[in-house]
């Protein structure tokens, strides 16, 4: 969902029968900030990437899980990687100023064009632009479930009804957190880096990742992922991967519960209609009206 923005930043990918044996299914959101970019490159890229990795290849999707978060930031400042981040700038520039044309007569657009409309000409794009990412990975063949996760989206296994979270919401404030920022020569002000994001870890936001003293994992925005491992087992109902805007309105079990009623109502009933209602059911109220 969209949202209030005037355009869509978010990404996600359902990538079924990959791998060498066709036995890897890969589900993720790139929760998108600053611009649509790098949430849309990751989109692209992602799933190839993960089944070329050797680790991958060697049997360890732990291990390439979290080397293809890493390799995504790797990828944006290579020439092909600004390249195309340049295109998708330039297709969404063209969108925005059709919707400009559109809408000229409404003056909210000057408040859009100062809140999001910044141009990305005079910077390299990565270094503004990135995204969470909440990746399940479900290795069919040897019954193993992989969440990996890079900033505030969230992973949750319902197991017989119940809401396990599969991931940790990387939040300046936590410890662990903050530690690293410190460490990185970086601070912690309202709740955000530099005053200025409210997330620790992401894909992209290379003007965070400059220490040339630090390695990716220990720079104070990090797109290196927690990574855990689950079993593939029957109680296994079905897992919930969403951006922090379903998480802020709904608890893990809130969320759960409102599915297996569905399910039980009607088995067959479609699963993006079941999101649907969920999304009808957080949306804010219309300020003008109320409804």
């Amino acid at each position: 969902m969209q949202g209030w923005r005037k355009r869509m930043e978010d990404s996600h990918i359902s990538d079924l029968n990959q791998g060498n044996n066709s036995k890897l299914h890969v589900f993720g959101v790139f929760d998108g900030h600053g611009g649509k970019e790098v949430a849309q490159y990751v989109k692209t890229h992602f799933t190839e990437e993960l089944c070329l990795n050797n680790s991958y290849k060697n049997g360890n999707l732990k291990k390439a899980l979290a080397e293809n978060f890493l390799r995504m930031d790797d990828m944006i400042v290579t020439g092909p990687g600004k390249v195309e981040l340049k295109i998708i700038a330039q297709k969404t520039k063209e969108e925005d100023e059709l919707i400009n044309q559109r809408e000229k007569n409404n003056k909210q657009m000057d408040l859009f064009k100062q809140i999001l409309g910044q141009s990305k000409e005079e910077e390299e794009i990565a270094m503004m632009t990135g995204c969470t990412a909440s990746v399940c990975a479900i290795d069919e063949q040897n019954k193993k479930i992989y969440f990996a996760n890079a900033g505030d989206s969230r992973s949750v296994i319902c197991k017989n009804g119940i809401a396990f979270p599969m991931s940790i919401d990387h939040k300046p404030e936590l410890d662990i957190e903050k530690n690293r920022i410190y460490k990185a020569d970086g601070w912690v002000s309202d709740g955000r880096v530099k005053g200025n994001l409210n997330l620790s870890r992401s894909l992209g936001d290379l003007e965070y990742k400059q220490n040339k003293k630090l390695p990716a994992e220990d720079q104070m925005i990090t797109a290196n992922p927690d990574v855990v491992v689950e079993s593939l087992t029957n109680d296994v109902n079905f897992i919930i991967l969403a951006c922090d805007g379903i998480w802020d309105c709904m608890t893990n079990q809130e969320i759960c519960d409102f599915v297996t009623e569905r399910l039980k109502k009607d088995p067959k009933e479609r699963l993006s209609k079941i999101i649907e209602d969920i999304m009808d059911q957080i949306l804010a109220p219309d300020i003008y009206t109320g409804k």
